[in-house]
This record gives C-alpha cells, sequence and structure tokens, in this order.
C-alpha cells in the first residue's frame, strides 16, 4: 500500500478546505467598511500603498526582496526564490487606531481590516505561481457641513457619507530566464462597489460606482550568491496606464419618507489605473547561523496626468520610499527559541497621490515587528506595530495620528511528497 500518497491525498483536500474557507472569510470582511477617513471621499478612495505580513515590519521594502518562504506580493519576479516542493499559505489583517484632527475639531476612529490571502508553490523547475485577494482602494466617510439656503439666513446640515471600495484578485508568475534572473507577470482583475450618498434638506442623492477590470503588471529581479553566505538581489517593477470605466447607477429619493424619486442608470464615469514603477534591492547575508536583511524601495504611481479637481483636491503623482532591516539571531536553535525569532524594524514615506489646495498628503512611518516561528520552525505567525502621520502640511489641514497592528500567518507545508511503499 502507498501510504504516503494517502497521506499527501488527504493533506491537499485539507489545504484546499482551508483555502476555500479562507477566502469565504476574506470576502466577508471585504464587504465591511475598511476606513474612516474623510480623505476617502475622493476619487475611487484611499490606496492601499502598504504591504502586510513578511514585508510590514520591514516598511514595505520588498521589490528586491527574494527569500524562500516570502510571497512576494509587490514584485511577481520575487516568487523565484520559493523552495521547490513548498506550499505556502498566508493570511493577513489588521487593527488600525486613528486620530483624524484638524484646527477645530478632533474625532477618533478604529477599523479592523483584511489585508491579504494569497497560496503559492513551484510548478516546475523553473516556474513559480501564487494567487492572491487583497484591498485595492477603501472608501468610509461621514462628513457634515452646514449650508445657507440661498435668499434666507436659514442653514441646513448636508451630509456626505460614502463606503466600500475595490479589490484586486492577482495570479502572479515568476520564470527563471538565467541563474539569479528572473522575470515575472502579474495579472490581476479589479472589482468592487463604491457608494456615495449626499442628503441636503429632504432630498437624498446615492450613487453607486463599480468596478470590472483586467490588468497586467511586470517585474524583474536578479539574484547573486557571493562567498557562500551574503546574496544580493536587485529588482524592478513596471505597470503601464490602462484606462477603465467605472459604471454608475444613481437614485434620489425622499430623506424623510424614503419616496423614491428616481432611479437610473447615469452616464459611466471614467476613470484609470496609473503608469508606475519602482527599484529595489536586498542583501541577505548568514554567517555562523546568524541571519542578517536589509531591504530598500523605491516606487511611483504617475496619477497627475488626470486633472479632474473636486472641492480642492486634485490628483498627484504618489511616491513612495521605503528601507527596512531584519535580524534572526541563530537559524539553528542551539540557544532557545527566542534566537530563532525574526526581529524586524522599518521606516516609511509615502506621498499620496491626493493634493489638497496644492499641497500633497503626506505619510510618515516606523515599524517593529517579530516572525514567530511554529510547527517545527517551518510556519510563522508575523506581528508587527505601525506609527506613523498623514498630514497635508498646511494651516487647518487634516491631519491623521495612528498606530496600526499588523498580524499575518504563513503556513509553510510540503506540496509534494516522494512516494514510499511498504
Amino acid at each position: 500500500m502507498n501510504t504516503s500518497k494517502v497521506t499527501s491525498y488527504h493533506s491537499l483536500l485539507a489545504k484546499v478546505f482551508v483555502l476555500g474557507t479562507f477566502c469565504s472569510f476574506g470576502f466577508s470582511l471585504m464587504a465591511q467598511n475598511s476606513t474612516s477617513s474623510p480623505l476617502s471621499i475622493f476619487g475611487i478612495g484611499e490606496i492601499e500603498f502598504r504591504d502586510f505580513g513578511v514585508s510590514s515590519g520591514i516598511g514595505n521594502a520588498s521589490i528586491g526582496l527574494r527569500t524562500r518562504n516570502f510571497l512576494n506580493h509587490r514584485n511577481p519576479a520575487g516568487l523565484g526564490g520559493i523552495d521547490t516542493l513548498k506550499f505556502i499559505f498566508d493570511f493577513s489583517g489588521s487593527v488600525k487606531f486613528s486620530t483624524f484632527s484638524t484646527s477645530v475639531a478632533r474625532e477618533r476612529a478604529t477599523n479592523f481590516n483584511f489585508k491579504n490571502l494569497a497560496a503559492g508553490f513551484r510548478v516546475t523547475k523553473r516556474w513559480t505561481v501564487s494567487v492572491g485577494l487583497s484591498p485595492y482602494t477603501n472608501v468610509g466617510y461621514n462628513i457634515s457641513k452646514p449650508q445657507e439656503i440661498e435668499g434666507s439666513f436659514d442653514r441646513f446640515e448636508a451630509i456626505y457619507t460614502g463606503d466600500g471600495g475595490i479589490n484586486k484578485f492577482y495570479w502572479n508568475n515568476s520564470v527563471e530566464l538565467l541563474k539569479g534572473l528572473t522575470a515575472g507577470i502579474s495579472a490581476s482583475y479589479y472589482f468592487g462597489t463604491i457608494t456615495r450618498n449626499e442628503a441636503a434638506q429632504s432630498i437624498v442623492i446615492s450613487e453607486t460606482m463599480t468596478a470590472n477590470r483586467i490588468d497586467f503588471d511586470f517585474g524583474m529581479q536578479y539574484s547573486r550568491l557571493f562567498q557562500q553566505h551574503t546574496r544580493v538581489t536587485v529588482g524592478s517593477v513596471y505597470g503601464y496606464k490602462s484606462d477603465f470605466k467605472l459604471y454608475q447607477h444613481q437614485t434620489v429619493s425622499n430623506r424623510n419618507s424614503g419616496y423614491l424619486l428616481k432611479d437610473e442608470k447615469v452616464p459611466d464615469k471614467k476613470s484609470f489605473l496609473p503608469e508606475s514603477y519602482g527599484v529595489g534591492f536586498s542583501v541577505w547575508r548568514n554567517k555562523n547561523n546568524a541571519e542578517w536583511l536589509f531591504s530598500a524601495d523605491y516606487y511611483q504611481q504617475n496619477w497627475s496626468v488626470n486633472k479632474e479637481r473636486l472641492r480642492g483636491i486634485a490628483y498627484a503623482d504618489s511616491r513612495m520610499y521605503s528601507a527596512g532591516i531584519q535580524l534572526t539571531p541563530n537559524t539553528k536553535r542551539p540557544g532557545g527559541y527566542m534566537e530563532i525569532i525574526r526581529y524586524q524594524a522599518g521606516v516609511c514615506y509615502n506621498e499620496s497621490y491626493m493634493a489638497i489646495n496644492g499641497h500633497q498628503l503626506k505619510d510618515y512611518s516606523v515599524s517593529a515587528g517579530v516572525g514567530l516561528p511554529f510547527f517545527r520552525g517551518m510556519s510563522y505567525v508575523n506581528v508587527s506595530a505601525i506609527f506613523g502621520q498623514s498630514a497635508t502640511g498646511f494651516r487647518g489641514g487634516i491631519k491623521e495620528n495612528y498606530a496600526l497592528l499588523s498580524i499575518s500567518l504563513s503556513l509553510i507545508e510540503s506540496w509534494f511528497k516522494k512516494a514510499k511503499y511498504d
């Protein structure tokens, strides 16, 4: 009897069941509000610029990152470092504590978010794949603004609310062209619904925008080992500008009675995914069983080609600079569990794709994290804390101070086992 084949078959069924369960859980979480930022009123919402999981604690620097047990979401070419016969499953979530303030008001918010669900493995000696699901933009706001009634001294309260966002389902592929040189392609399907409401006097106007779009991004990495203990990897990514439509539907109803006054499809809204590019590198060193890793990135998206404006908010090119370091004191565990923990620290600076009254929204953050191994040291729980501030930099502008706790689970197991006979 081939007991190994039976065991492998049951293991495969278990993985498929777990993957299906987490996919259902991820879709249900995506249906919930995942931000409370008033700035998500603009465009397609607040763009999720962070990675979550292994790279969260090192400032999201992963364009030039390649390791044996890492599903690289930012650069598909980075999948080339995955061990043969390994199956990797990642699930990430976060909780964010925010304080929004202006010169006249202050408000606190807490949001729990699903961040990423992914699975990957090596198909052949040269080809590695991963599939995943993550949010691309988030919308969630509730703004009250007093308005004057024309021709009188009376005033009323206009209320603007919004929720939803755009999600991304991606299929990443990495192919080894030459020794150390890998090329990657990511096919992404963008989908989701954004709802915006405006309640003024006795009328409520509700607009729903639905996104459906397939897009492609590309990556390259070259990695070289020096003296058997130091590896240097450089990487790049590129995404071309592509137009897509947001399908719109509008309803108008009575604010008091809820009676529907109008229900119709309105002209589609033109939007786009911007041209993007980035470069990064990493240095990995393992000598005397102590492992060091340093990684740094630069990434840009060219949004400013869109000249649309809304209430003093305009598009601007977004830029992100990030760097981080990771230390594992002893990869062989002779000194105990504390020495095989991965300790991380990082910094990140991001310029948003929106500019308010000519001032670009800028985000500064520092991060610290740990990777806690379990199941014979093959799998990890990754925990990171990020502290930062987003601000427009002008007097009276919106400022957000936040603390973000990210938790991810990386399950790493043998995908296929060589058959043995009794």
